[in-house]
């Protein structure tokens, strides 16, 4: 062979080589990346901090969910785990002092709803409540007309590293958003566990800064910046209607056939799925409430999907009753009134039915 054959083929192998380095370093950095964030996820945390992340935001209230759950000895019979129509709708301390007076025993109610709908969100409350309180015997759950496609967001906030990394993934938008927060949130949550007090956060409970037992979502409420959203009274009715018609007419109906609906709404139809295998695991009754909007007379979309889960409220006699609305979707404490004594009335006709069996003796 010629030199200057020779020399062609070392040159023609060259890149080769070149390439075939690169390939392997490029592996070895993936490698070093996912051991990585394997090891940040593994990171211990106290869980109380998850919950005292988002004091500054619309779900600052979480972090009274979770002093109740796990620090306050009052019992909890009934939980209502929704999203902001719950909230402003549901008077839980009313709504416990109804049950007790028609079924003749104390039953306590605490309302855990958060502002913004998602399944999801849902799993990391009732798991909170139902792995800690066995004496819980009825969950309440939001319905809205159709179920979301995306998951809450507040979910990679307050679940733990392995509900974020076992969510579906096929569908999820929110996937791979919510695992590549993960590493950040646990390195954060290890390092403010070191200190808390550096960054204004608690890991014992301070009884003088909790707000009791008994806390009242409905009617007039302060939010963290100081804004007082206040709702005692309805808007003028025109103005009422036109902001009902203009959320009715851009709502996103079911786009898939039925028999896809578990793909359309994976996160919805997933997590409510788990919610339900839980309440059956700790012998815990489920209900699905639903509160209209405004003029919307559409309903629900797939209720037999929820029907086969647990009993189901539908507050539909509230449609047309613009004196009890907020807003479009959110009742005032007129309508929280009306709404939780409607729903005390529900709740003790299917006790005294057997649907429902309520109270820590049915445990």
């Amino acid at each position: 062979m010629a030199p200057s054959d020779a020399r062609t083929d070392i040159e023609a192998d060259e890149p080769s080589a070149l390439t075939e380095r690169a390939a392997r370093l490029l592996l070895w950095m993936v490698a070093g990346l996912v051991a990585a964030a394997a090891a940040a996820i593994a990171l211990p945390h106290d869980p109380y901090l998850r919950y005292q992340q988002l004091s500054d935001t619309i779900h600052h209230r979480v972090q009274w969910s979770y002093e109740r759950i796990h620090f306050d000895p009052t019992p909890i019979d009934v939980a209502v785990i929704g999203n902001s129509r719950l909230g402003a709708g549901v008077n839980a301390p009313a709504l416990g002092r109804e049950l007790s007076k028609r079924l003749g025993r104390t039953i306590h109610v605490v309302n855990l709803s958060t502002p913004q709908e998602g399944r999801n969100m849902h799993w990391v409350m009732a798991r909170e409540l139902l792995e800690t309180r066995p004496e819980t015997s009825l969950v309440v759950m939001s319905l809205t007309e159709t179920g979301p496609r995306r998951t809450h967001p507040a979910f990679r906030n307050l679940a733990t590293a392995s509900d974020v990394l076992t969510t579906p993934a096929l569908i999820n938008f929110d996937w791979l958003n919510d695992v590549a927060y993960l590493p950040y949130r646990q390195i954060s949550l290890a390092i403010q566990s070191l200190a808390p007090g550096l960054f204004g956060l608690k890991t014992a409970f301070d009884p003088s800064t909790y707000s009791g037992p008994d806390l009242d979502t409905t009617g007039t409420i302060t939010l963290p910046g100081g804004q007082v959203l206040e709702r005692e009274v309805a808007p003028p009715e025109p103005e009422l209607r036109a902001a009902a018609k203009k959320r009715i007419a851009g709502a996103s109906p079911q786009m898939l056939p039925d028999w896809a609906a578990d793909y359309e709404f994976v996160v919805e139809r997933a997590y409510t799925r788990r919610i339900a295998r839980l309440a059956a695991a700790t012998d815990t009754a489920l209900a699905f409430l639903y509160l209209p909007i405004y003029t919307d007379h559409g309903g629900v979309d797939e209720l037999g999907f929820y029907e086969a889960k647990g009993e189901i409220y539908l507050a539909n006699q509230l449609i047309d009753a613009a004196a009890l609305y907020h807003d479009y979707g959110h009742l005032n404490r007129a309508g929280a009134d009306e709404l939780t004594r409607w729903l005390a009335a529900r709740i003790a006709d299917d006790v005294d039915s057997g649907a429902i069996h309520l109270g820590r003796e049915a445990k």
